[in-house]
């Protein structure tokens, strides 16, 4: 028996009461939810067609289902959650597309319980993703771009096996450069680049969130990722993250002196980038082709949902195949849960994220506009970097009340 569970009150404080509830052994089973977890986090990814041939999933989000079974206690700590959730899975039941009801599923429970595992970790002085572990994984991912840029378009490096094994892993891996000449980029270990860029972006939100005063390193590593990866996605979030790192200096004068020319050079590199001046130049010469609506296919899942509102959501068809289903958490649950759908997104950044008690709070509204609006709300790297903001006030609340005490 652990010596923790035995010994005697210290200081006025009660000793810790032996119960039932230490034969479940939670110690044994919050670890193994945490180590859960964290494999989706490091590995966003996963190629479901080995297992299953007629599977589309391709984010990594199953063992987050099995990490809340196993620990019920925390999945269970906001109810008022999981219950104003319900009108919105009646909704989806009835008026929504037959998939509606696992798509909200799939989107608002591991958010719930990721905000509620991550609140529980911090009152008891642990973080749900270690120490400057995503700091060394962004670096790490940067990296593996880099020997994926030089193998696909100049030398021949990444062993053969290690290719073959990512093919078999991840989908939509390819070992080969998707054009010859060269204008988009590297995917790293996503399904493809642009999913690239949300990791890494939600990875460079918890490194700052980690150790503020590596920022600007973790920018400029950020900003080599967006000229190796060449997607969109990633100029875009290269400037939110520039203007988020520039709004936590302490003279905003200098803030803003310093802004404005670093936000216009991004602005004109993205202007002036090649995967822009593919996507002009497809859209002008072969019009709203498959491939230009590819590309903007993002945006009609961001918006299509929310003009729609407050009716159920009716996902068009492009092209015989291409489901424009929602893209982000507001779209998906404004989009299926109607106002019911409003309601429970209200209620969840009203008690999680408050404004007012988050510090660097620039880079908090990043991580929330990257979940709600801008990625898949099952992807957990997103969902981890919007949990750490969200819960971030009640650590500093804790942390001053024991300093007060």
């Amino acid at each position: 028996m652990s010596t923790a569970l035995i010994r005697p009150a210290v200081l006025g404080q009660e000793a810790p009461a032996l119960g039932l509830s230490y034969l479940t052994l939670p110690n044994v089973r919050l670890n193994m939810a945490r180590a859960l977890v964290l494999f989706c986090f490091v590995w966003p990814y996963f190629n479901y067609t080995q297992m299953f041939a007629d599977s589309t999933m391709e984010i990594n989000f199953l063992p987050v289902f099995l990490a809340a079974l196993i620990v019920p206690e925390v999945t269970l700590q906001s109810p008022m959650a999981l219950l104003l959730a319900l009108p919105s899975f009646g909704i989806a039941i009835i008026w929504a597309a037959p998939t509606a009801p696992l798509r909200l599923a799939i989107g608002i429970l591991p958010l719930i319980f990721i905000l509620n595992l991550t609140r529980h970790l911090r009152e008891r002085g642990q973080t749900l993703i270690p120490g400057r572990l995503a700091y060394r994984l962004l670096k790490v991912f940067v990296l593996f771009s880099l020997l994926q840029s030089i193998d696909m378009n100049y030398l021949h490096i990444i062993p053969t096996p290690v290719t073959q094994a990512l093919i078999f892993v991840l989908p939509r891996y390819s070992g080969e450069a998707y054009d010859d000449s060269g204008i988009r980029g590297v995917q790293g270990w996503a399904s493809e680049p642009s999913g690239a860029a949300v990791m890494c972006i939600a990875l460079a939100l918890l490194a700052i969130d980690e150790k503020p005063e590596l920022r600007w390193r973790i920018l400029g590593l950020y900003g080599s990722l967006a000229l190796l990866n060449k997607s969109v996605y990633s100029l875009v979030l290269l400037l939110m993250l520039t203007i988020g790192c520039l709004s936590t200096l302490k003279h905003k004068r200098y803030a803003w002196l310093a802004g404005l020319p670093a936000c216009a050079g991004v602005i004109f590199m993205i202007l002036h980038s090649s995967r822009i001046a593919e996507l002009q130049s497809n859209l002008l010469v072969d019009g709203m082709s498959r491939e230009s609506n590819h590309e903007l296919a993002r945006f009609g899942q961001i918006f299509f949902p929310l003009q729609q509102f407050p009716l159920v959501y009716k996902p068009p068809i492009l092209f015989g195949s291409i489901v424009m289903e929602p893209m982000g958490l507001v779209p998906l649950v404004l989009g299926y849960g109607s106002v019911f759908g409003l309601i429970w997104i209200g209620y969840i950044l009203l008690r999680y994220f408050r404004l007012r008690t988050l510090q660097a709070k620039p880079l908090a509204i990043i991580s929330s506009l990257v979940l709600l609006m801008m990625t898949a709300p099952d992807f957990i790297p997103a969902v981890a970097a919007f949990a750490a903001f969200a819960t971030f006030q009640k650590r500093h609340t804790s942390t001053k009340a024991g300093v007060e005490s």
